[in-house]
C-alpha cells in the first residue's frame, strides 16, 4: 500500500468516528453552553500527556473569544496548582479512558477543596468510568478504536475531543453574538486585528509621488522607480489639480502601443481618474474596495478630499 493511501484510510477512518461522537451529543450539550456562557470564574481543562495537549489547544481557543481558559497537567495539581483553581471557576477533566490515575485523583482533590461548588465536567471514551460517575455532567467522546497501526496511540481520540472543543467554540460565538470586530480586539497584533482595528491612516504611504501630463514617460518611470510603490499621481497641465494615476501596470499593458515611445508622456498611460478612500476608513474597507475594483492600490483623501497619502493592497492585510 502506498503511504498517501494509508493517509487517506485515516483521515477515513477518523472522520467516521467524528460522525459517531456527533451524533451523540443532544441537548445537553445546550446546557454546556449556557453554564460556560454563564460562568463566573474561569474555564480550565485539566488533562495528561496527550489530553493536556488537547487541552491546551481548546483552553486557548476559547480565550481567543473572551472566555479566560488555561490548560493544567494533572500530574502538576499536587505540587501547587490546585490553588489555580477557585470555586466559581468551570472544570473540564480530559480522560478517553477516565481512569487515568492523575486526572481522577485531580478531580477528588479539588471536590474536597469544593465539596459543594465545583463545576465539573467530563470528556471521556467511558460513562462508566470513575470520572464520568463524579463529575456534575459528562459527554461521550469515545471512538470505537484508535486508527495508527497499533490501535493504541491517541489519534482518533484526541481528534474527538479537539473537535468537540471546536464545537463549543463555536457555539459560544453563536450564542454570545461574536462578530469579527470583537474577534480582532483580541489578536490587535495580528493580520485580522490589523484589517478590522487599524485605519488606513496608519498603514497609508504619506509620500506621494506627481507628474504632469506632459512629463515625458523616462521621468515617469524614474519617478515611479524612486519611490517604490509602483505608482505616481498625475496632475493637470498648469494646474495642481489631480486628474490620473499611471501604475508600473499600466506602462507595461500600454508601452508596446505607444507609436512613438521617445516622444510619450504621461497622458499616453495614464487612467484619468482614481479610486480613493478616506483616511479614516478601516483598512478592511480598503481591501473590500480594491477587491471591487480589481486594484491594488488606493489613493487617500482627507476630510477635504485633499490628496494625503496612497495605501497599497500590502499594507492592509
Amino acid at each position: 500500500m502506498a503511504y498517501y493511501e494509508i493517509a487517506q484510510e485515516v483521515f477515513k477512518k477518523e472522520s467516521e468516528e467524528l460522525q459517531k461522537v456527533a451524533a451523540r451529543l443532544n441537548n445537553s450539550f445546550d446546557e454546556l453552553v449556557n453554564m460556560v456562557a454563564d460562568v463566573k470564574g474561569r474555564i480550565i481543562l485539566i488533562g495528561t500527556g496527550k489530553s493536556e495537549l488537547i487541552a491546551k489547544k481548546i483552553a486557548a481557543s476559547l480565550s481567543s473569544i473572551g472566555f479566560p481558559s488555561f490548560a493544567i497537567d494533572a500530574g502538576t495539581t499536587f505540587h501547587g496548582d490546585l490553588g489555580r483553581i477557585a470555586k466559581d471557576d468551570l472544570v473540564f477533566f480530559v480522560s478517553n479512558s477516565g481512569e487515568t490515575q492523575e486526572v481522577v485523583q485531580a478531580l477528588f482533590a479539588l471536590q474536597n477543596n469544593y465539596p459543594d461548588d465545583l463545576l465539573s465536567i467530563a470528556l471521556t471514551g467511558n460513562l462508566e468510568s470513575t470520572l464520568a460517575k463524579n463529575t456534575k455532567m459528562q459527554f461521550d467522546v469515545g471512538v470505537s478504536e484508535e486508527v495508527d497501526v497499533t490501535k493504541m496511540a491517541p489519534t482518533a481520540s484526541t481528534t474527538a475531543v479537539l473537535v468537540f472543543g471546536d464545537a463549543l467554540l463555536t457555539a459560544l460565538e453563536e450564542k454570545v453574538g461574536f462578530t469579527r470586530r470583537q474577534f480582532a480586539k483580541y489578536h490587535p497584533g495580528g493580520s485580522i486585528g490589523k484589517m478590522l482595528l487599524q485605519r488606513v491612516k496608519h498603514v497609508m504611504h504619506t509620500k506621494v509621488p506627481y507628474v504632469n501630463e506632459d512629463t515625458p514617460i523616462n521621468e515617469v518611470i524614474y519617478t515611479i522607480s524612486d519611490y517604490g510603490i509602483g505608482l505616481t499621481l498625475v496632475r493637470e497641465l498648469g494646474t495642481q489639480k489631480i486628474i490620473g494615476i499611471i501604475t508600473d501596470g499600466d506602462i507595461r499593458k500600454k508601452f508596446l502601443n505607444i507609436s512613438s515611445v521617445k516622444k510619450s508622456s504621461a497622458k499616453d498611460y495614464m487612467t484619468y481618474g482614481f479610486v480613493s478612500i478616506d483616511q479614516e476608513e478601516r483598512n478592511r474597507e480598503a481591501w473590500r474596495l480594491m477587491a471591487r475594483h480589481g486594484i491594488s492600490n488606493l489613493i487617500v483623501t482627507d476630510s477635504q478630499k485633499e490628496v494625503v497619502g496612497v495605501v497599497t493592497i500590502h499594507e492592509v492585510l
